[in-house]
Formats: C-alpha cells, structure tokens, sequence
C-alpha cells in the first residue's frame, strides 16, 4: 500500500509541472501578442495623426517626418530614435493628386518597423507591417 502512495505522489508532480508549463507558455503567448497589438496600434495612431496635421498646416516632408518620429514638426536629430524606436528613415510622405482640386491628398507611410518576439518556437526578429494613411488636404495652407 504504501508503494502504490509513492507513485500516485510522483505522478501528480509530473502532471502538475507539465500543466504549469503550459499555463506559463500561454501566459508568455498572451503578453507578447498583447505588446505587439500595442506597438503596431501606436504606429497607425501616430500616423493618422500626423497624415491629419500635415493636410491642415501644409507640411513639408521633413516636418512630417519630424512629428511623426519626435512629437514636434521641428527639426531635430534625424538618426536618433524617436518614440518605439522609430527612425526617420521608416516615414514616407507623399502628395497625390494636383494641389488645389479636390483631388488632392497627403499620404504618410511607416514601413520596416523591426520586432522581437519571445514566444517559444516563434521567437526571433520580424518587421512590422507597413501603416499607411492617407486624407484630404483641407486647409490649402492654412496653420494653427
């Protein structure tokens, strides 16, 4: 009998780290995911943000760049980091269409964003998707 106690006791520490291990790997699993939502929902804020500014002031690119990446149109260091590690570099602005018609349109652009990940067996270094706003020019020069 008391054999049979022993082994019982054993296997409930084999279950018991095994279901540990899995409640860990998904609890790792869920606030990996969750960072990575938050990162990639800040770049499309910042980016409709700034595509929304720069139609109303009529910015020019370094502006847009400035803003996007620092916070301010400014210019400011353009190699160092800004805001999740955004450089320079990974914005792109554009205007489409003839300035003055109702045509016309400002597009901003982030694309090669890196990521980490650490979840087992998919961690490593990835590139974000590429955000990309675009809206109406409205003001046609106007600043506030």
């Amino acid at each position: 009998m008391q054999r049979l106690l022993g082994s019982r006791r054993g296997s409930a520490l084999v279950e018991s780290s095994l279901i540990f291990l899995v409640l860990m790997m998904t609890l790792i699993f869920v606030i990996d995911m969750g960072r990575m939502l938050v990162i990639q929902q800040f770049i499309n804020e910042r980016v409709r943000q700034t595509a929304r500014k720069a139609a109303v002031n009529n910015w020019t690119s370094t502006q847009v760049k400035n803003y996007l990446v620092y916070g301010t149109a400014s210019t400011g260091s353009q190699s160092t980091a800004g805001r999740l590690g955004l450089l320079p570099a990974q914005v792109t602005y554009a205007t489409l269409g003839t300035a003055g018609t109702p045509n016309y349109r400002v597009q901003v652009k982030v694309s090669g964003v890196p990521a980490v990940l650490f979840i087992p067996k998919l961690s490593g270094h990835y590139t974000l998707p590429s955000v990309v706003a675009t809206v109406p020019a409205q003001s046609m020069g106007a600043t506030n």
